[in-house]
């Protein structure tokens, strides 16, 4: 008989991770059943979790119901963490944030800051949309700095530096009159920003969790702590005396060298500065559940190598040899089902991305997903395209255009990748798979 899983059997902290490749959610939901065993239907509505935000919250429940089955259960307590307000769990009864002021309104808050804006701009002045578009501009470049608790805002003066072009030093100017007019114009409204008092209160909570741990069950999963205050409400749950965090996607097979070479830019970067935030080794990391899966798969093995940071592939060729000589050669697996298609432009390489959509999602059973570039964004399919956007399929970014791969059809012999991993040519193995378009 195989033993029930208990995320809180282990002395804390407790860290768990879900593979990139699994169904995070319906795993999560999984662990929670098999931690309930045949207790009571009432058993879960004491436990708190915590998901990055409400539609998580929402697919989490629904995930739950369905594993449940005909089981009858009391659902859990389940929240956003992006997205708490004081006066629902886990703040109730609402002390935590008794003392801050009340958050402004998104309406409220644009068209204050538009006439603001207005009053310092004669563009803005003359234009009310101009005003707007400023005003959100501003309204997000404030969003980001109190989410990172910048201590310091009225150093963006400092950003317009003589050896800038003028309309950045004019820029930096209206930044600087903005950091100092706009908390002055709140504090006359008596109202603070929404970022700012969620960050506050998320602030609060961990320092409230630390001092006075809660005693019933406690898990955070799906957060990779981005938001230092959310990092601090991560760790605090994590060492609650019934409490747990769940990582997405946390690459368990990395190995140490590349997971040391980590930096902000990679896939990888915002878990590992979650981690060394609260002095977590990796390895001290466990599977969550019973949702680990079999070995990774060729695909997932090349995608992996791809990754791994460039300070860490010094042996590379000796990697793709190791993989060559084993049974069934994972390069030649991995590569298996990509095409590259090379377009003259950008309207070309939409085209073709509508079409290879059309042909997937005509195909029972098979889903379709355009990703790309953020800094080149390829239009959604237009009306005279064989597929809208929306019509079952995602668009997931922009991309450079003229480079799409497809999944889905057998890679020729003759293939660039192919040909790449052959000469043991990393640089043209990186450049194969740039903005792809895929369908599986």
């Amino acid at each position: 008989m195989t033993a029930r899983f208990d995320p809180f059997a282990a002395p804390g902290p407790r860290w768990y991770a879900i593979e990139a490749q699994r169904p995070f959610l319906d795993d999560l939901a999984a662990g929670v059943l098999d931690w309930l065993g045949e207790h009571p239907p009432e058993t879960l509505s004491d436990a708190v979790i915590l998901l990055p935000n409400r539609r998580a919250a929402r697919a989490f429940t629904a995930a739950l119901t369905k594993r449940a089955g005909g089981r009858p259960i009391l659902l859990p307590q389940v929240r956003p963490l992006g997205d708490l307000e004081e006066d629902e769990p886990p703040f109730a009864p609402g002390d935590i944030g008794l003392d801050l002021l009340p958050a402004i309104s998104p309406l409220a808050r644009r068209f204050e800051m538009a006439r603001m804006v207005a009053a310092h701009d004669p563009r803005a002045a003359a234009s009310p949309l101009h005003a707007l578009e400023m005003a959100d501009a501003l309204g997000a470049f404030l969003d980001s700095c109190q989410i990172e608790e910048v201590p310091d805002m009225g150093r963006v003066a400092e950003l317009g530096g003589a050896d800038l072009a003028q309309h950045w030093i004019d820029s930096a100017a209206f930044l600087a009159i903005a950091v100092e007019q706009w908390p002055a114009r709140l504090a006359e409204l008596g109202l603070m920003d929404p970022a700012a008092r969620r960050t506050a209160l998320l602030r609060r909570l961990a320092e409230t969790w630390d001092a006075r741990p809660p005693t019933q069950p406690l898990i955070v999963a799906g957060s990779t702590g981005t938001a230092p205050a959310a990092a601090a409400v991560i760790g605090a749950a994590a060492r609650a005396p019934q409490g747990c965090v769940v990582l997405p996607g946390l690459d368990l097979d990395l190995s140490v060298d590349a997971w040391d070479a980590v930096d902000e830019q990679h896939p990888q970067g915002a878990l590992k500065r979650l981690l060394d935030r609260h002095d977590v080794a990796r390895d001290r990391v466990a599977v969550w559940g019973g949702s680990a899966g079999p070995a990774p798969s060729p695909r997932r093995r090349l995608i992996a190598e791809a990754l791994t940071p460039p300070r860490a592939t010094a042996d590379w060729r000796n990697t793709i040899d190791a993989m060559a000589r084993e049974p069934g050669d994972p390069v030649v697996e991995g590569m298996a089902g990509l095409t590259v298609v090379s377009a003259r432009a950008e309207e070309e390489a939409t085209t073709v991305a509508a079409v290879l959509m059309r042909e997937a999602l005509e195909t029972p059973g098979k889903t379709t997903a355009l990703v790309g570039h953020p800094r080149s964004p390829v239009r959604p399919p237009g009306p005279g395209a064989p597929v809208a956007v929306g019509a079952g399929s995602r668009f997931l970014g922009g991309s450079a255009p003229g480079d799409h791969a497809r999944g889905g059809a057998a890679v020729a012999d003759g293939g660039s990748g192919r040909r790449a991993l052959q000469r043991r040519d990393p640089a043209g193995l990186a450049q194969t798979p740039a903005g792809p378009a895929g369908s599986g």
